[in-house]
């Protein structure tokens, strides 16, 4: 795997080999290789959570291996090959995560300004750009309020093959961050399709079009407190497989506020979400939703080894042409012992109310009942 990485900073040069004259001096040394890998298992009661967890399941694998490469002051290249098991909404297939060229137009002592092109992240609330690695994401399961996890969302959600503008202020107490990504229009596999329809087959031959990512994150005192506002604009336009042959749309657009105050041993965090949902079967609308979610977590580290996660996850659902209404409660527990900084083994307890964030395609051809307790335990190493 270390050497098809090594490949990537070649592919990206062709297109960026134009940008700057400075290109010719390039320092080859400056190549960064990291990577990590991480296997959990899962048991509930109530609906499975990746694969048959009611009876145990270790359908939860993250490995992956990226790469930086400083080819000047002004140009470097980043990529991240990543292979994900989880359950029936990820299968294990090796993928380019994401893959770029970010080019500095413009930096000095304060400020920044610059692009990126190819296969970028998008900055959505706090952990959607590093959500695969578990040394950087609060809890085993991401907070499903927010990054819909189980919904079979993560290929919507955390990257896109277009362009990427961003910028930087820093001052002496604060700094201000600044991106959006307008991506080109992206074909879905069958197997994505049937994971949003959890399992019907219903949709095939689907099409994510422009998506649309955008996040403004303040930080104070050199990151004890953060804010960020983050935008999302997203259609997916599919063929059905009913008889009349009729296509289907789906538009979401959608705002998350996050903040977060860290303190030496605490740390507080919330987010809120708020996603506007219209959908279509040829003509006819047959959705116009409104999602509210939210979560509230605390963080108490007991040393630099123990760190302990309380977290309560709320979603609200209504549908406005049928007039029904959802509530989705969560809460978690969590433990994580970092024995040494490679390494970490994690225990998480979620107490479940509601079927939202549940994946459908883990529970097809059996009810999904209302009460899920589901215990996650996962040992991850990093390099």
């Amino acid at each position: 795997m270390r050497r098809v990485l090594s490949f990537l900073p070649i592919l990206c040069a062709g297109t960026f080999g134009l940008l700057n004259t400075e290109a010719a001096y390039a320092n080859t040394n400056d190549i960064k290789i990291n990577g990590f890998i991480s296997q959990a298992f899962l048991k509930s009661q109530g609906n499975n959570f990746y694969g048959n967890s009611r009876d145990g399941s270790f359908e939860l694998m993250e490995a992956g291996i990226n790469g930086n490469w400083q080819f000047n002051n002004r140009l470097h290249f980043a990529g991240q090959i990543l292979t994900r098991d989880a359950g029936n909404t990820d299968n294990g297939d090796v993928t380019i995560d994401y893959l770029f060229g970010d080019y500095k137009l413009t930096e000095d002592d304060q400020s920044g300004f610059g692009a990126r092109i190819g296969r970028v992240r998008n900055s959505y609330g706090f952990y959607n750009d590093t959500r695969d690695v578990i040394f950087t994401r609060p809890s085993i399961l991401m907070p499903q309020a927010i990054y819909f996890e189980g919904n079979g969302l993560r290929e919507f959600l955390f990257s896109s093959d277009g362009i990427q503008i961003y910028g930087y202020w820093d001052e002496p107490q604060h700094s201000t961050y600044f991106s959006a990504s307008i991506g080109l229009d992206k074909e879905l596999s069958q197997e994505s399709l049937n994971t949003l329809s959890g399992g019907s087959g219903m949709l095939k031959e689907a099409t994510i079009k422009s998506p649309f990512y955008a996040q403004v994150m303040h930080i104070r005192d050199g990151g004890k407190t953060r804010y960020a506002i983050s935008a999302l604009d997203i259609a997916l336009r599919a063929d059905t497989t009913t008889p009349e042959g009729l296509s289907s749309s789906l538009e979401a657009r959608g705002v998350v506020l996050s903040a977060e105050k860290n303190y030496l041993k605490w740390s507080f965090s919330a987010e809120y979400g708020l996603v506007n949902l219209d959908s279509y079967l040829g003509n006819t609308q047959v959705q116009n939703a409104e999602s509210t979610t939210f979560y509230l977590q605390s963080r108490y580290r007991f040393n630099s080894e123990f760190v302990t996660t309380l977290r309560y996850e709320h979603g609200n659902y209504e549908d406005n042409n049928k007039g029904n209404i959802s509530n989705n409660k969560h809460w978690v527990l969590g433990l994580q012992w970092s024995p040494k900084p490679a390494w970490v083994l994690a225990l998480d307890v979620y107490s479940i109310e509601g079927t939202g964030g549940i994946p459908a395609i883990d529970n097809k051809n059996r009810e999904q009942e209302k009460y899920t307790t589901l215990v996650a335990a996962m040992i991850a190493y990093r390099f």
